[in-house]
């Protein structure tokens, strides 16, 4: 198989899998039983958070989830603010923020949508102008999840704490942390969302980190775990392993960068100008493609590519049944490009013959279906 849809999930790396398996059946201790084992067990999470911390360079804490939607959602439902103020989101968000945001319209809140490019990437300017006095939360996603597409967050930080230094200002990094270059001190961010999934870690975990002297309240009440906002017993093989699937990426970040730019940057240059457009322009991360098909259906190629055991996405896995949902990119398209959507998504693990796999399967089965339109 040629898995080609990273940005839905990745394979879990063999040292990530061998770390959970000895936290499953050697150290499977409860973190908060009073006995040694379990005492070293908890200081050894700490030890993770810690070094996660570090890592991202930020200043704060780390509070372990199940998933980057509940780090969202804890940092849209869980910030305190004002009823009735306003919300600022970005019109290309993933679903996990993005109904946050159609629920918190329903409580009454001021919801805007900050509009984007033809990538995703938010408009400075006319995001600059939803930011008011009464603006109490704001959410933007680091890196786009559909197109690659790279967010300033400084900027974008610096500009809406200039209008209201209040405001809470939280980024979804969950395609960004591992893959890309972080600074959470540098972004200036309050709270920023990470999964582990996306970076070679199994699934069920992820993180919410929070700036020091930013307050949220509780999301799970129960036993007083990760700082009493969320109780429930830790998923310590989940821990464990996210810590180093995040040290192995950023410490093989220049590597892993550069290999996988130089199979972007094949895909880009073998595309066929009359048959496609290149969505993911501009600044972008190098892991993900987007592509539009002149005339040929983006799930149509999506189930062709199958047939030569090639995986490729949509969009975001998690609403990959609405259509509709890449309106904010087929909006600049020309009509016969709409449809055609398809997202390329790679890892380290990808290589050279993998691409070169897809493009001929990808040229091949255009041709073919081009001659039924």
């Amino acid at each position: 198989m040629i898995f080609l849809d990273n940005a839905s999930t990745t394979r879990t790396d063999d040292e990530c899998a061998a770390i959970a398996l000895k936290y499953m059946t050697e150290n499977y201790f409860n973190p908060s039983a009073p006995y040694h084992v379990s005492v070293e067990l908890s200081n050894e999470i700490n030890r993770s958070r810690e070094n996660i911390l570090r890592l991202l360079k930020g200043e704060g804490k780390i509070i372990f989830t199940a998933s980057g939607t509940e780090s969202d959602n804890t940092a849209l439902f869980c910030t305190k603010k004002k009823h009735g103020s306003r919300i600022v989101i970005s019109d290309a968000e993933h679903p996990a923020v993005r109904k946050c945001g159609e629920n918190l319209t329903s409580l009454g809140y001021d919801v805007v949508y900050a509009p984007v490019d033809e990538a995703g990437r938010v408009k400075t300017e006319e995001f600059r102008k939803l930011i008011n006095e009464e603006t109490s939360l704001i959410s933007i996603m680091h890196v786009n999840n559909e197109t690659g597409a790279i967010n300033d967050i400084k900027t974008l930080v610096s500009m809406a704490k200039k209008i209201n230094p209040s405001v809470i200002f939280h980024s979804d990094g969950v395609q960004a942390a591992g893959k890309i270059k972080v600074n959470l001190k540098d972004l200036n961010v309050d709270l920023y969302s990470f999964s582990g999934h996306k970076i070679h870690s199994p699934k069920g975990i992820a993180g919410l980190y929070i700036k020091k002297g930013v307050n949220i309240k509780p999301y799970l009440i129960g036993g007083g775990q990760e700082f009493s906002l969320r109780s429930s017993t830790e998923n310590v093989p989940g821990i464990m392993a996210i810590e180093h699937a995040l040290s192995k990426q950023i410490t093989a970040m220049d590597f892993n960068l550069s290999k996988v730019s130089d199979l972007r940057n094949k895909i880009i240059n073998n595309l066929d100008n009359e048959k496609y457009k290149l969505i993911s322009t501009g600044e972008c991360s190098p892991y993900i493609i987007m592509i539009a098909l002149k005339k040929v259906r983006g799930e149509v190629m999506l189930h062709s590519l199958e047939k030569y055991g090639i995986c490729i996405g949509t969009g975001s896995a998690c609403s990959s049944k609405k259509i509709d949902k890449k309106a904010s990119f087929g909006a600049y398209l020309p009509e016969e490009y709409k449809r055609g959507l398809i997202r390329v998504s790679l890892s380290r693990f990808n290589e050279e013959n993998d691409i070169e796999c897809f493009i001929n399967s990808l040229n091949l089965e255009y041709n073919t279906l081009i001659k039924y339109i």
